[in-house]
């Protein structure tokens, strides 16, 4: 495979300095498209940014998210699993969402 280098002497795999192609090429598929649809079918829309913004996160989300919990959930039952780590009070969960 061929490699790219910078003046520095680090080397990087070809495949790997353009894999944020296929997260753009991701995000154009399952966000932009259907919220472009979107646009066209009301464009009352583009002047209500939050609504845009809600619905542009939610098309993305809708297909990013899927796996994410899954691919997580073993870490985070190990995490609650350590003897004296049990949580009480009240649990943050932070993540993609309002």
């Amino acid at each position: 495979m061929p490699t790219t280098s910078s003046s520095k002497g680090v080397t990087m795999k070809f495949s790997n300095a353009i894999s944020p192609l296929y997260d753009i090429l991701f995000v154009l598929r399952t966000a932009l498209m259907p919220t472009l649809a979107a646009v066209l079918l009301n464009p009352f829309l583009l002047l209500h940014w939050n609504a845009l913004s809600k619905l542009f996160m939610a098309n993305l989300w809708g297909e990013f998210g899927k796996g994410v919990d899954e691919n997580g959930r073993e870490a985070k039952q190990r995490l609650l699993m350590i003897p004296g780590n049990e949580p009480e009070g009240v649990v943050l969960d932070i993540g993609a969402g309002e």
